[in-house]
């Protein structure tokens, strides 16, 4: 993430609505993809200058819709004839609102996926939704009865289909979130986590384009066309002792090419959001480029290094504890070769 400051020189945050030191107002514009500080009005959020460009000419902007609703969405709309944000426009099912405790989920469940949609603007890839094509990216965020007695799903699963991306939203309480950690063995399981691996399978279909590619893929990831349903069938029913393999990011990465690939693709969004966070404090001076994996690659390891470093002193586990092989590191080239690609071809 980078970092944003207030016209008062207070530091703020992506997801805050108002600077706590002077009271402004303050909004995402997810184009220009900078923070800006105002005056919420009647015509629309009246800005003072861009934070990064000081001395700018004020304008307005109209605000997301939800600014008003549990979430507090604090981003911008992209056209006049919009109501709601790039983000919220995505999000097809909401957990039911008249629970008090679905207000905070839905609102930890939006602001994760603002993050995510905010890397995904920043590497200029599409960002289609469900009313704007079949297909589109559509987020469903359902209950199950271990949540809520009152629904008739037994059990929500996480997951991917067609564009449309399924999360329990359970799973942004704390608790609940503790115990599938536990349960599925993967102790730094997150919702932000979730968005990215489960994006990665939409991008899938939108990267790949030309035999060449899909050649390319199956030569790192293996053969996509295999059974999935039997993948994972062998997959759970292993037993799963201390993961030690040097191809997979992950032991879930080994389950089918798929998920290798979508597991790869969540942790590229990881780098790309930390790297550019530890630029923002200080803690890196890299510049983003076009077909410069190699000094990426390289800062990244730097980088994160240092944090777990610093959670080491703090006593805490390593941040970053993945093992990135060469096979893992020319997983993540693939991709990145491909999204650069992609950006380069759409300019």
């Amino acid at each position: 993430m980078k970092r944003y400051y207030c016209q008062c020189k207070q530091e703020i945050f992506f997801n805050n609505a108002f600077c706590e030191k002077c009271g402004r107002d303050l909004i995402y514009d997810p184009k220009a993809q900078t923070m800006w500080s105002g005056v919420l009005t009647d015509h629309g959020f009246v800005t003072h200058t861009n934070m990064a460009l000081p001395g700018d000419e004020p304008m307005v902007l109209r605000p997301c819709a939800n600014r008003q609703s549990s979430i507090l969405c604090n981003w911008s709309v992209s056209s006049e004839h919009d109501t709601q944000c790039i983000s919220c426009k995505t999000t097809r099912i909401i957990p039911d609102q008249s629970i008090t405790k679905n207000n905070q989920r839905w609102l930890t469940l939006e602001r994760a996926k603002r993050q995510l949609i905010s890397s995904l603007i920043s590497l200029n890839l599409p960002i289609e939704n469900y009313h704007q094509k079949t297909g589109g990216l559509a987020f469903d965020f359902l209950e199950d009865q271990r949540s809520n007695p009152n629904v008739a799903l037994e059990h929500v699963l996480t997951g991917h289909s067609n564009g449309t991306i399924t999360l329990n939203a359970a799973e942004a309480d704390e608790g609940f979130l503790h115990t599938m950690k536990e349960e599925m063995g993967e102790p730094y399981r997150t919702i932000l986590g979730h968005f990215r691996h489960e994006v990665g399978h939409y991008y899938w279909a939108i990267l790949l384009q030309d035999e060449s590619q899909l050649k390319a893929f199956r030569e790192l990831f293996g053969d996509e066309r295999q059974d999935y349903q039997q993948a994972l069938e062998r997959y759970y029913q292993q037993e799963k002792p201390k993961f030690k393999s040097s191809q997979f990011i992950t032991h879930y990465a080994s389950s089918h090419p798929h998920e290798d690939w979508a597991e790869t693709w969540a942790h590229y969004l990881h780098i790309v959001d930390t790297l550019e966070t530890a630029v923002s404090y200080g803690l890196s001076s890299y510049e983003p480029k076009i077909n410069d994996f190699n000094s990426w690659f390289s800062e990244w390891a730097r980088v994160a290094q240092i944090m777990n470093a610093l959670n080491r002193s703090m006593g805490l586990n390593d941040a970053y504890p993945f093992v990135l092989t060469e096979i893992v590191r020319s997983k993540l080239a693939f991709i990145d070769s491909l999204i650069d690609g992609f950006a380069s071809y759409k300019k």
